[in-house]
């Protein structure tokens, strides 16, 4: 039921030519960003002439937000009113939850150093770089993200990582994790594994 729900919103925006995802009439970037430093990071973003914006003007101006990069943020929440977001960087944080699920157009998503479970990507299928590294990922199921080029899953207690859908993929960082190519399935000779901390 969610997914339909969040599918026919993302619908919704598409056809409104523009518009993003409508916001409650009196939201504000207080009341739609709780995280200080994420919110901070919006008001920077936006600009003193837009940053007290609410409902609908709000919900337009933040559909044109392209990049964002952000640090030691523990609340993720209105990330997803971004729904033209290509570039997210949230690294050394305390995220234990990340929704990104309208931001089908993110291409770069960097959140390493941060205490996340678990993390779904099935709509995000035009990621290309993607760094969960230092997190507490479990599975990581990336099997819709065809597009991916760069991966890195160091330092998570992964046991296995399935890249057979990944045809584009070129380079897996697996430092400090307790696997080796072997544990990788569909891996190819054309896939760079970066298995030692950079110099």
């Amino acid at each position: 039921m969610k997914k339909i729900l969040i599918l026919f919103l993302l619908l919704i925006a598409i056809n409104a030519q523009g518009q993003g995802l409508p916001v409650p009439a009196n939201a504000t970037l207080v009341t739609l960003f709780p995280d200080a430093n994420l919110r901070m990071a919006m008001m920077e973003e936006l600009g003193s002439n837009d940053a007290w914006l609410t409902g609908q003007a709000l919900s337009d101006r933040l559909a044109r937000v392209r990049e964002l990069n952000v640090g030691n943020i523990n609340n993720a929440d209105g990330l997803e009113y971004l729904i033209n977001l290509t570039r997210f960087s949230a690294r050394l944080g305390s995220l234990t939850s990340l929704d990104v699920s309208t931001l089908i157009n993110l291409d770069t998503l960097d959140i390493a150093w941060n205490n996340l479970t678990e993390l779904d990507i099935s709509n995000n299928i035009n990621l290309t770089y993607l760094d969960v590294g230092l997190n507490n990922l479990t599975h990581l199921d990336i099997s819709n993200n065809i597009n991916l080029i760069y991966l890195d899953v160091s330092s998570n207690p992964l046991t296995s990582l399935n890249v057979s859908n990944n045809i584009n993929l070129r380079v897996i960082r697996i430092w400090d994790i307790n696997f080796t190519g072997q544990n990788i399935i569909g891996l190819r000779r054309n896939i760079e594994l970066w298995d030692s901390f950079p110099q």
